[in-house]
C-alpha cells in the first residue's frame, strides 16, 4: 500500500510539475525585417517579462517584405510578427488587441522636396488636397488602401523605390508615420541638390498602428502577450519604454511642438473589436 501511495503521489507532482511555470513557458520566434524596429522587440521582450512566465524571445534578422513574413508566420517558421493594422490580418491571424506605439503610427507627416513647400502651403482644405497632392506608397500596405478609399491619389512602388521616385518628382509626398521618418530622412533626405524636408504645415492621421500579431492556432502566445503588455501598462514599464525611445521622443515631439493642420481619415473596414480598444492605450494629445 505504501508503495503504491509512494507511485501515485509521484505520478501527481510530476503532473503538477509539467503544468505550473515550465508548461507556460513558451518560446518565440519574432523576425525583425527593418533595423529600425527593435522598440518593437523590446516591447515583446518587456510583455514577456511582465506576464511573469520564464518565456524566451530569439530574434531573427528577416529583410524581407511583410508578404513573404506573413506566409512563413503562417507556415509556422516563425510564432508571432508585427504589423500595422488591416482587417485581413486581422481575421488571418489573432491580433493582440494592444496597440504598440499607442497610434503614433497613424499620425503620418509628408516627406517633400524643399520646392515642393511653398505649394503644399498654399492648400486650403482636405479637397484641394485631394486634387492636387499625389502620395507615394507601397501597394501591400495597408495604410495604401486607407489613402485611396479617402480619394487621395497614390502612386504605388516596391519600398526601395520610393525615397528616389520622390527626389526624382514623381509624386509629391511620401506619407511616413512620425516615429518612422526621423530615420528614414537621416538616411534619404541628405541631398545638397535636393533636399527633402518635412511639410511643415499639414499631415495625415488614421486611427491606426502596430500590433502583434499570431498563427490561429496560437491562442496560448496570444494570451501570454496580451496579459504581459496589460501588465506593463499597469506597473508603468511600458510607458517609461515608450518615453524613452527616441523616435518616440522624436514624434511626440513633432505633434505637440509643431502644430499643423490634419487631415483626419477613416478607416471603413475596421473591426469593432480594433474600434472597441480603450482609449489609455492610445494616444490622446492632437485632436486638431
Amino acid at each position: 500500500m505504501t508503495r503504491t501511495f509512494l507511485i501515485l503521489t509521484a505520478i501527481i507532482v510530476n503532473f503538477l510539475l509539467t503544468i505550473i511555470s515550465p508548461a507556460r513557458a513558451a518560446e518565440f520566434h519574432l523576425p525583425l525585417y527593418d533595423s529600425d524596429d527593435q522598440y518593437f522587440a523590446e516591447v515583446l521582450r518587456l510583455a514577456l517579462k511582465a506576464d511573469g512566465g520564464e518565456h524566451e524571445l530569439v530574434i531573427h534578422d528577416h529583410t524581407v517584405g511583410q508578404l513573404r513574413t506573413m506566409r512563413e508566420l503562417e507556415g509556422g517558421k516563425f510564432n508571432i510578427f508585427y504589423t500595422g493594422y488591416s482587417r485581413e490580418r486581422e481575421q488571418t491571424f489573432i491580433q493582440v488587441n494592444v496597440p504598440l506605439a499607442r497610434g503614433l503610427l497613424g499620425y503620418r507627416l509628408l516627406a517633400i522636396r524643399q520646392v515642393s513647400a511653398d505649394l503644399i502651403r498654399q492648400l486650403h482644405g482636405f479637397e484641394a488636397f485631394k486634387s492636387v497632392v499625389t502620395l507615394g506608397a507601397n501597394a501591400s500596405w495597408p495604410d495604401t488602401k486607407i489613402m485611396q478609399s479617402a480619394g487621395l491619389q497614390v502612386i504605388t512602388a516596391p519600398t526601395d523605390a520610393l525615397w528616389p521616385m520622390l527626389k526624382r518628382g514623381r509624386f509629391l509626398a511620401f506619407p511616413r508615420s512620425v516615429i518612422e521618418v526621423k530615420p528614414e530622412l537621416e538616411r534619404h533626405g541628405v541631398d545638397a541638390e535636393n533636399p527633402l524636408i518635412i511639410a511643415p504645415n499639414v499631415m495625415l492621421a488614421y486611427k491606426y498602428d502596430t500590433f502583434f500579431y499570431v498563427a490561429k492556432n496560437r491562442k496560448d502566445l496570444a494570451r501570454i502577450v496580451e496579459n504581459g503588455l496589460k501588465k506593463a501598462y499597469g506597473d508603468g514599464s511600458f510607458m517609461a519604454h515608450f518615453d524613452a525611445d527616441p523616435n518616440m521622443a522624436y514624434a511626440m515631439k513633432q505633434l505637440e511642438d509643431h502644430p499643423r493642420k490634419i487631415h483626419w481619415i477613416d478607416i471603413p473596414d475596421m473591426s469593432d473589436a480594433t474600434r472597441s480598444i480603450p482609449d489609455r492605450y492610445w494616444y490622446q494629445g492632437v485632436k486638431d
